[in-house]
């Protein structure tokens, strides 16, 4: 039972990346001010702070009619793709992989060069990237030190 527990944990982590991948990508590709390392996620339209139940991934973009709660503002469903896919990836490769350390290394990269992919392809912006870029880096080491330690969880438990 607790092992079914972790997994879901893990899956639910998953989950988080999704929506906070899209948030990195996007702060680091658009021109605007705000740091990869604001804690708050804002329109880029408004400038109104987005609230936390606003910020569930996949469920409030349907909820709200993919748009901003404040200003109205289309949500563009490449955001929402990005999410899926980023979710889908490691979710698969987690499963596929018995939920191992080559599992958990495995997705990591996928992350990595999803966000490098994107990056080339959105062009990032020159405004500071590279102070950016290592504090996205920073964050990413923490998000997948959480996500570390749900791995290690699971095989003390085997």
């Amino acid at each position: 039972m607790s092992l079914h527990i972790i997994h879901i944990s893990i899956l639910f982590t998953f989950y988080i990346i999704g929506a906070f991948s899209t948030t990195d990508i996007l702060r680091l590709s658009k021109g605007n001010t705000i740091s990869v390392s604001a804690p708050d996620c804002h329109c880029p339209v408004c400038g109104n702070k987005i609230p936390l139940y606003d910020q569930i991934p996949i469920l409030s973009y349907f909820i709200n009619h993919q748009k901003c709660r404040f200003c109205g503002s289309k949500i563009p469903p490449s955001e929402l793709i990005l999410e899926l896919f980023v979710f889908f990836l490691l979710s698969f490769t987690s499963v596929i992989s018995d939920f191992s350390y080559s599992g958990f290394f495995l997705c990591l990269l996928f992350y990595q060069l999803t966000k490098i992919i994107s990056l080339l392809i959105m062009k990032p912006r020159k405004n500071s990237f590279l102070k950016n870029l290592f504090l996205s880096l920073l964050h990413n080491i923490l998000l997948f030190s959480l996500l570390f330690f749900l791995f290690f969880l699971e095989h003390l438990i085997v």
